[in-house]
């Protein structure tokens, strides 16, 4: 029996009992939808958990906001058909950040972004994504973190994309396992549907440990770009015979 941690905002880590109850379902229910990476969560010691400001985030993202470039509204259809490889570019990977720090990090993956014309404005941009970072890590554990705008914004973010960067150091994110970062995915949309959705992809795809370790071992962005295609076809092939 899980212990619960109750919703007074004290706590960051939410247990499938809290979700339940904050969402007025069951536990079923929320269950299902975590199998079907419908909402975002992590497994702790076997244990499902979610962060309370994500959570916060995907409640407010269901209100929806119509976005504004092409590939938007292609993933904001009822039927997503966009994978993530579309989503991923040799350009935004950065192998082996100079960054040693979060606020150091989260400006080079904000200087990368306003580089490749995916936000408008770079300044204003990294503000959001450390203000984002206050609220509570974004490190989802096994040395991965997922940074991110709290609200997607179409008058900041031009086009959707995830910039991809890799530490052989290891970053502090202040991860609820302790452990320091070596992957970082900055999902970037203009619409908090879309922020949804490619949230809930990167979270089926970083639950399975074999995909995370191969992902540890990429050496370039052609290499992230290749495992991404291979990811997509492998979905597709199950799809088609299942």
């Amino acid at each position: 029996m899980e212990q619960t941690m109750h919703t007074d905002g004290k706590s960051p880590l939410l247990t499938l009992s809290d979700v339940a109850a904050f969402l007025q379902l069951s536990e079923k229910t929320v269950l299902k939808m975590v199998k079907q990476s419908e909402i975002p969560c992590m497994k702790i010691a076997n244990q499902w958990r979610f962060s309370k400001p994500v959570l916060d985030d995907w409640v407010l993202s269901r209100m929806g906001v119509i976005p504004q470039n092409d590939l938007s509204r292609l993933i904001e259809q009822e039927y997503d058909a966009v994978p993530l490889s579309r989503l991923v570019h040799e350009e935004n990977v950065i192998i082996n950040l100079k960054g040693e720090t979060v606020p150091e990090v989260l400006a080079e993956l904000a200087e990368n972004a306003f580089r490749t014309n995916l936000v408008a404005d770079r300044r204003v941009f990294l503000d959001k994504l450390v203000e984002r970072e206050r609220m509570s890590s974004t490190a989802v554990g096994e040395g991965i973190a997922l940074p991110h705008l709290r609200t997607p914004s179409d008058t900041v973010v031009r086009e959707a994309r995830i910039v991809i960067g890799t530490s052989r150091v290891g970053i502090d994110f202040n991860s609820l396992d302790s452990k320091p970062i070596h992957l970082i995915f900055l999902p970037i949309s203009d619409s908090e549907v879309v922020h949804l959705r490619i949230i809930a992809k990167l979270s089926q795809l970083l639950r399975d440990q074999r995909r995370v370790e191969t992902l540890k071992t990429l050496k370039s962005g052609r290499d992230f770009v290749s495992f991404f295609i291979s990811y997509n076809q492998e979905l597709l092939n199950k799809e088609i015979t299942s």
